[in-house]
């Protein structure tokens, strides 16, 4: 975990099982986890574009923008505002 929260995560993650619940997996923030597409367009929005200029730019249209950026924000575990700091840019 990136807060240094390791020991509190496993254990939530012991008891969720216990429970019988399947714990979600951890997000990792690593880029190779992206498609190539996924990180253009995640990296067009860390810059400030909004998903229009975004899909003008990659030559595709607005909603696939948004299917990529969803996809792309569940695996770094952020949003939109922490994308900069999940790309390392």
């Amino acid at each position: 975990m990136a807060c240094g929260a390791d020991g509190l995560a496993a254990r939530a993650r012991t008891q969720l099982a216990s429970a019988g619940l399947r714990p979600r997996r951890l997000h990792t923030a690593e880029q190779e986890n992206l498609t190539v597409a996924e990180s253009a367009a995640a990296r067009h929005a860390a810059h400030g574009l909004d998903n229009t200029a975004i899909a003008a730019e990659l030559k595709m249209d607005a909603q696939s923008v948004s299917e990529l950026l969803c996809a792309a924000y569940t695996k770094l575990g952020t949003d939109r505002s922490g994308l900069r700091r999940a790309l390392g840019d």
